[in-house]
């Protein structure tokens, strides 16, 4: 077989690596992403679900970091309206800072956002709803805004575009072999050859493995776990909490998939991938600060879900807690040659603009002009949702498909977004949504998922294009699995 060649091959199919692929690909060059498992199947898809400036980093002197996230929080509000949604944070005055200090914290957070379409912080009496929920109750609260996210469909759509723009995509195909041939790189991807100008390794907590291929030594790399759990609603209401711990660190509480409550993140040091997933003192640790908080305790049994994601960060000593979130970006080689770019570190809410500078300096190299235009287009699915109100499209779409439950397009429309059409009109041709597994997913959803999304296996469709798992049974979850397997889909 011919190797098949391109200008960049891209290793790794996170939010980063699909970032670099979109901003590539929209400028005309020639991309393959390769990926070992699924797309966003490890730290992309275990995030805390937020698009946020970092309010807590701030307290470690990150400003332009923090200013750099909140003007992307204003893109992605615009270019993926679809996946992403206000949300309010409620602060709790329980004395780990003082209330001026959050004072101030939040009127500099505030400034650094600029102009906003996100309201601005303020302070909530003791008498607001949502702190009624705390025991023993607090005197008042400071409440701010910022955005929660579909982490793994994010990524998916970041992808997608990027493939609507000539990209290749390449799931469950690992990066295997790595070879110096003149001006490229050959490489071995699943069974195909690659002859790649460039390669980018973004393989996040795989970096080292990846640069091992071609006999480089290992960078320090800091492996922090982030641990959440899913637990049933503790009360009505949108509102989330952060929650401040008596060790400084910061627990959210976010309203998560309707029926329950998404809570995390831990910070702890991991020494190696294979050691990845939660330990019980983490779950004990979330669990306490709900306890604390809501003045209830939550037993293991209550746990509907549980998530640990592997953050790579530049190791420069001190804490889990204030290891630095920025990212770390090389670039080897010499034009007319073959180059290598290594990018350690980032975080969800900057990866269009790490991808920006990437892709400025990968487009140098090779010697195209083209700019960036990442900032401007709408990722598929968002154009509905950017000129159409959320709302105003399911009604749309239940009128037209009246024999389907409204509650279940308007559970397509929040992943799928304007893509939920063509879905429907799928489902309409085939005579009805076919199956019902519980917890909101139907079998026309896990086809498309399919056919159009680089699933693969049951748990890519549960727990990252769809997240309908949480609703489910283990005895749903199985049946699910098995009619998959049956099926022959992935």
């Amino acid at each position: 077989m011919h190797p098949e060649s391109c200008d960049l091959l891209i290793v790794g199919a996170g939010i980063n690596g699909a970032g670099i692929a979109r901003d590539a690909a929209l400028r005309g060059l020639d991309v393959i992403v390769c990926e070992r498992g699924d797309i966003a199947g490890a730290t992309s898809s275990a995030s805390t679900k937020l698009i946020h400036g970092g309010l807590r980093y701030l307290e470690q002197g990150a400003f332009g970091l923090v200013r750099e996230s909140l003007q992307e929080r204003e893109t992605l509000a615009r270019i993926a309206a679809h996946l992403v949604r206000p949300q309010r944070f409620v602060v709790p005055h329980t004395g780990e800072r003082p209330a001026w200090m959050l004072a101030a914290g939040l009127l500099l957070y505030d400034l650094l956002a600029g102009r906003s379409t996100l309201p601005r912080s303020r302070r909530l009496r003791a008498d607001f709803p949502s702190l009624q929920h705390m025991q023993p109750p607090v005197s008042a609260a400071h409440a701010y805004y910022d955005l929660w996210v579909d982490d793994a469909r994010l990524t998916l759509c970041t992808l997608l575009d990027a493939q609507a723009h000539g990209a290749r995509v390449l799931p469950q195909s690992a990066l295997s072999t790595v070879t110096a041939e003149g001006a490229h790189w050959r490489c071995t991807v699943g069974q195909t050859t690659v002859l790649a100008r460039c390669v980018v390794n973004v393989a996040g907590p795989w970096m080292n493995a990846v640069e091992a291929l071609r006999g480089v030594a290992a960078a320090p790399v800091r492996l922090v776990q982030g641990t959440h759990i899913v637990v049933p609603r503790l009360h009505a209401g949108d509102d989330a909490w952060l929650l401040q711990q008596p060790d400084r660190r910061v627990v959210f509480v976010i309203p998560f998939a309707g029926d329950f409550h998404l809570v995390g993140t831990t910070e702890t040091d991991l020494p190696s991938p294979e050691a990845l997933g939660a330990t019980e003192a983490e779950r004990r640790y979330l669990i306490d600060a709900l306890s604390r908080a809501f003045g209830r305790t939550s037993a293991a049994p209550d746990i509907h879900w549980e998530f640990s994601g592997m953050r790579p960060l530049i190791d420069a000593g001190g804490s889990a807690r204030t290891a630095s979130r920025e990212y770390r970006m090389t670039m080897e080689g010499e034009r007319g040659g073959r180059g290598w770019m290594s990018i350690q570190g980032g975080k969800l809410t900057t990866h269009r603009s790490l991808a920006e500078r990437a892709v400025d300096r990968l487009a140098a190299f090779l010697g195209s002009n083209a700019r960036c235009v990442t900032a401007d287009r709408l990722l598929p699915g968002a154009e509905a949702a950017g000129l159409t109100p959320r709302s105003e499209l399911v009604r749309t779409l239940a009128q037209r498909y009246p024999a389907l439950s409204p509650a279940w397009i308007a559970a397509l429309v929040a992943r799928h977004g304007g893509t939920t059409s063509p879905l429907l009109e799928q489902v309409a041709r085939a005579g009805g949504p076919g199956r019902d597994f519980g917890g909101g997913l139907f079998e026309a959803e896990a086809r498309w998922c399919a056919q159009y999304e680089w699933a693969y296996n049951a748990d890519d469709v549960l727990w990252r294009r769809t997240k309908c798992g949480v609703g489910m049974s283990a005895a749903q979850r199985d049946t699910f699995a098995r009619w998959w397997v049956d099926q022959r889909i992935g």
